[in-house]
């Protein structure tokens, strides 16, 4: 189950998830508001959706993200087995 969080320090909000047996932090460009955190759960109810479907796009979600990369060759990887 995700989780939305802020660091220490910064007023952002992130997403805790876990996607291929890792743990994902994500950070957004969303300040910490109410509005904001429904927004970023609905979102979140999203993913899991789809992450559970098997249907979950890293790239979609977080195409700027350094691990971005390495969680579609995850991804890909499962798909050839």
């Amino acid at each position: 189950m995700a989780s939305i969080r802020t660091r220490k320090g910064s007023n952002m909000l992130f997403v805790d998830f876990r996607y291929m047996n890792k743990r994902c932090r994500e950070t957004t460009n969303l300040i910490d508001t109410p509005a904001n955190r429904k927004k970023l759960e609905k979102v979140i109810e999203k993913m899991e959706a789809e992450i559970t479907l098997g249907i979950f796009s890293y790239a979609k979600y977080f195409p700027k993200s350094d691990k971005c990369d390495e969680m579609m060759a995850l991804s890909d990887r499962k798909d050839c087995l």
